[in-house]
């Protein structure tokens, strides 16, 4: 993120006080909120729709241009219909609001029955689905889980997880935000994963915000949830559609996405990813979780976290510390986002200042003064 004063954009390098900085914090996979051709498609879109949708998507809001991107989003995905939202958490709280009627905000504003599993843990999960089986029988269950979690960088069995829930007669919702059209060799994320004639997620859940070089979040599901949900979800009826600039940029980048062109730039940022790993990895960081565009490296006492963050930025490096509440206490991290248009260098030098930056602050709070206290 490029930033003066209240202006910021997307790229490798963060402006701020006429200072410059490696940028590890902005969520732009695969760089395409700078490109020219994105940067076109809104230049015409205006030209024909103007600014603003100027309306719900019940009512006057619906473009065909939005039209247009959610039946090529339902089609990419395999899916009957879609749903579009000004912003992905809109999308996962109207989707859940809606079906259940009476993602954590949506669910508490949905129902008190809401559970909590160990990440990952799929028999913890069975033994809650099981106890809920005999306590509300007739109950309909959701399991909403994310393809790539944000903190750990991580996925869990989504085979393994259908087939729990199909025992259970529950509904899978996937939250594939981060990793849908960075990752997988189609660009489909933990969706390649699956085998043809395997289970899939009852409702897809996902953001044009980490890939597509736009605002908006979207749902693919059946014909019948899209057509409930269409006329139930809050923040669908209640809010102004996606502005027409967004769904341009958003059309273009699927395009783009989907193309060669973004085999490619996966291929870069699967680079990337790697060689930053490596490198924090052999200056004795712990890197958690399996390669994808974020990298959490690991640094667990929250004081020596914030030390270590005003070393990066003393040393013009830009990576987002996440302590407590966000983690567990103790567990503090620097959540690095790898971009395609990361330079080498970029990179190199992120690992470098990250390295020394922490261990900087190790010996810093080890060495207390003598008649100080830490």
């Amino acid at each position: 993120m490029a930033q003066v004063g209240n202006v910021a954009r997307a790229s490798n390098e963060f402006l701020a006080n006429e200072r410059e900085y490696i940028n590890f914090g902005s969520q732009d996979y695969l760089g395409r909120a700078q490109t020219e051709d994105v940067k076109d498609a809104a230049r015409e879109v205006i030209a024909e729709f103007g600014v603003h949708s100027a309306g719900s998507p019940v009512l006057c809001g619906r473009t065909r241009l939005l039209v247009e991107l959610e039946r090529k989003l339902a089609a990419g995905l395999a899916y009957e219909a879609c749903i579009i939202y000004p912003t992905a958490w809109m999308a996962g709280f109207g989707m859940l609001a809606s079906l259940v009627r009476n993602v954590h905000e949506g669910s508490r504003h949905a129902t008190p029955h809401v559970k909590k599993f160990s990440h990952n843990d799929l028999s913890e999960v069975e033994d809650l689905l099981k106890a809920e089986r005999v306590s509300r029988p007739a109950d309909g269950i959701f399991v909403v889980v994310e393809s790539l979690y944000s903190m750990d960088s991580d996925s869990p069995d989504l085979a393994a997880l259908l087939t729990l829930a199909r025992k259970y007669e529950a509904i899978v919702l996937l939250d594939v935000a981060h990793d849908f059209g960075s990752m997988g060799a189609t660009g489909r994320g933990i969706l390649d994963n699956l085998k043809p004639g395997d289970d899939r997620p009852d409702v897809i859940m996902g953001s044009f915000s980490k890939t597509f070089g736009a605002n908006g979040g979207f749902i693919v599901c059946s014909t019948a949830v899209r057509d409930y949900v269409s006329n139930h979800s809050p923040s669908h009826v209640f809010s102004n559609a996606i502005s027409p600039i967004q769904t341009a940029v958003a059309h273009k980048s699927f395009d783009i996405v989907f193309s060669r062109r973004g085999d490619s730039l996966r291929s870069q940022l699967k680079e990337n990813i790697l060689r930053l790993r490596a490198g924090m990895e052999a200056g004795g960081m712990f890197v958690a979780g399996t390669p994808s565009p974020i990298v959490p490296v690991f640094v667990g006492d929250e004081k020596i976290a914030r030390l270590t963050s005003r070393y990066l930025t003393d040393n013009s490096l830009l990576a987002n510390l996440v302590e407590f509440p966000a983690v567990p206490r103790g567990k503090a991290r620097f959540r690095f986002q790898v971009m395609a248009t990361h330079r080498h260098e970029d990179i190199d030098a992120a690992a470098r200042i990250m390295i020394a930056s922490r261990n900087q602050a190790v010996a810093e709070w080890e060495f207390t003064p003598p008649g100080e206290s830490k």
